[in-house]
């Protein structure tokens, strides 16, 4: 089991290995069809959390409704080239989702073979399902691209269908936003997406949803054209898991491993992990593969074997991810241990409070940092603090 998520280095992609963000994920479960915002550093779970929140809306209701159904996309993967490129990725991923046969469990319809006998028989131009469900090909699948009406006219097709079927409409995640941000068309792009929750169209307006994750440039992006999407996004940041949070993962793994871990163990895996999800998974690979050799190697080595095999992230992170002020900041943490954001700013002269405050943000966001109240942080993985100080 210890090479379950390569090793623990990919997404979680089962909810058995998943814990922690129950709160987030019920508040968009509850609502799916808002526009949120979620912030995080590489590692921290965003793409964990997607799937999170996909198999808790993919959960058939009490009254055998479905609230909505998850498109999950990942745009470093996919890397649309421009907005009608957007508009098909888009309208691609939301066919292939109803297409899954796992979409059987939750939805009645199937379209798999009646779409795959129409892509042998149409080159272009459009064809109806079941006289309900209406999916325009026109140049799809020669030049990727489609155009506002051919997209509209898809979704609000698609998602009246579905709601036929106990579905109330779609709700689409969007993982890697940072790589939208950084095209010529992001503003064209995000303009586009704040227009359909603007829409006349209630069809769209009230029963699309929109989830983008990322991290700094999707954090610091400025809509320069249009109304900004941002505008009408509940922003939230992820932040590391909780010490119970952190416990049950630890006695999940455990009980795979075959072990029964005491308090003080649990505790030192906190410590060293600083509850940081891939942090502490690590960890716990390392140690608990440290019981099967024999004889097994001393704490201290196996501290130092961590250290060299996450030596490549933590590099990466301190810098190229965190700027000068996050820097500045966090090492005043290590000295301090807990510290406000005001103190800090007493301490470190030549830098402004709300410049403290961001670096905070930013250090919290990665889960070096832990947020203990509304004005005070405390240093988070001893891991990540070891390496600093080395280096």
């Amino acid at each position: 089991m210890a090479y379950l998520f390569g090793n623990y280095r990919l997404a979680i992609n089962h909810p058995d290995y998943f814990f922690g963000r129950g709160e987030m994920i019920a508040e968009i479960v509850k609502s799916p069809f808002e526009v949120r915002v979620i912030l995080g550093e590489r590692r921290l779970g965003k793409t964990s959390t997607l799937n999170a929140i996909r198999w808790n809306l993919l959960k058939v209701e009490n009254q055998g409704m479905v609230r909505a159904l998850p498109v999950l996309i990942d745009l470093q993967q996919e890397q649309p080239q421009s907005l009608d490129n957007f508009r098909y990725i888009l309208i691609e991923r939301l066919k292939e989702t109803i297409l899954n046969p796992q979409m059987e469990k939750c939805l009645k319809f199937d379209l798999r073979q009646t779409y795959r006998r129409f892509l042998r028989q149409i080159e272009g131009g459009s064809a109806s399902f079941f006289g309900n469900i209406e999916l325009n090909v026109t140049n799809q699948d020669r030049e990727r691209e489609l155009i506002h009406d051919d997209f509209s006219q898809d979704l609000v097709n698609t998602i009246s269908r579905l709601q036929t079927e106990k579905c109330q409409g779609i709700c689409v995640l969007l993982d890697g936003a940072d790589y939208i941000v950084r095209q010529t068309w992001a503003n064209d792009a995000w303009s586009y997406l704040r227009s359909l929750k603007d829409a006349d169209n209630s069809a769209i307006r009230s029963f699309l949803g929109l989830v983008l994750a990322g991290y700094r440039d999707l954090k610091d992006y400025h809509q320069t054209v249009g109304s900004p999407l941002f505008n009408i996004a509940d922003i939230k940041w992820l932040s590391t898991l909780n010490p119970e949070e952190t416990k049950d993962l630890i006695n999940r793994r455990c009980e795979d491993g075959q072990c029964y871990p005491t308090e003080i163990f649990i505790e030192r895996m906190i410590e060293l992990g600083g509850c940081h999800p891939f942090l502490t998974n690590q960890v716990l690979c390392t140690y608990l593969e440290n019981q099967h050799r024999n004889p097994p190697v001393s704490k201290s080595q196996l501290e130092g074997q961590l250290i060299q095999e996450l030596k490549g992230y933590f590099k990466t992170w301190w810098k190229e991810r965190f700027r000068e002020d996050e820097r500045k900041v966090y090492l005043v943490l290590v000295q301090e241990r807990e510290i406000s954001a005001e103190s800090l700013s007493e301490k470190i002269e030549d830098l402004a409070l709300g410049r403290i405050e961001d670096a905070l943000e930013i250090l919290a966001g990665s889960g070096v940092i832990l947020k203990v109240n509304d004005d005070s942080y405390r240093i988070g993985s001893g891991l990540f603090e070891q390496w600093v100080r080395q280096n």
